[in-house]
């Protein structure tokens, strides 16, 4: 039997990467190894650019690839920025070319930023913080304000309470870094759409995906019916979106023999 892809995660702004835990659970009691990664902007000590994030994800990535493993790379919000960078020399392909196994075969946009080669966040923002980013007096950390409401509006309160006591500051500074690689043109690739979300709108959403789609990327699509947060919110679905991208890689090979 055919070892299943290895699930990385990488979690957004402010986000822990424990906030994945209900979904890794099912994909665990299902047969399929995770693996998180911490990014460095997600703490009380700011960075500069998103680089140590890059560093941390491929620091995940890069041993799981070189020991022959097939990989779906999970990102939320804002975490798909540096993903896309460490994803570079990485993806199934490259590692064919290369006379190797494995490498990163799904990449799955849970209502994350898509943007283009040499576009940052804060490009794509037309250079605007969103109404609801307070932004400390050196610009170095933002915080969410209201994020019971930006994150978590289809939680309970109690539930909601808990897990914004468990965010984090994030580095500002992160959003003005450009992207080089755009991993979802060379990876196929899925995005999860979330109809009530309000740190991403859903028209936002939209005019992200169908404006890669425009440059002949193709994307899967599933729409969830939850807020900001559905790892958290609605973790069954993430779990059937995910092994739904990673049964895809085994269909993709049979058709490829």
């Amino acid at each position: 039997m055919p070892t299943k892809p290895t699930i990385l995660f990488v979690p957004g702004a402010w986000h822990v990467p424990e906030s994945y835990d209900l979904v890794a659970e099912q994909l665990k009691a299902a047969g399929y190894p995770t693996v998180y990664v911490s990014l460095p902007s997600v703490s009380s000590t700011p960075i500069d650019n998103f680089e140590p994030d890059v560093d941390a994800i491929r620091a995940q990535l890069e041993p799981l690839v070189e020991a022959g493993s097939d990989v779906v790379v999970v990102a939320h919000s804002y975490g798909s920025m540096p993903t896309n960078e460490a994803i570079k020399g990485l993806t199934r392909a490259d590692r064919a070319a290369a006379g190797g196994k494995g490498g990163v075969a799904h990449y799955v946009f849970c209502s994350a930023f898509i943007t283009p080669v040499g576009v940052s966040l804060m490009d794509a923002l037309q250079g605007k913080d969103l109404p609801w980013f307070i932004v400390s007096p050196d610009k170095k950390v933002v915080h969410p304000d209201n994020p019971r409401d930006i994150f978590y509006a289809d939680l309970d309160d109690a539930t909601a309470t808990r897990w914004v006591e468990r965010l984090l500051p994030f580095s500002y500074q992160t959003y003005f870094s450009k992207t080089r690689y755009a991993a979802y043109v060379d990876v196929p690739s899925t995005f999860l759409f979330c109809t009530d979300d309000k740190a991403i709108p859903p028209p936002v959403q939209e005019m992200m995906v169908a404006g890669a789609e425009q440059q002949g990327v193709k994307f899967a699509r599933t729409t969830i019916g939850a807020s900001h947060s559905p790892m958290i919110s609605r973790p069954g679905e993430v779990f059937e979106a995910i092994k739904t991208a990673a049964d895809s890689i085994a269909t993709r090979d049979t058709i490829n023999v």
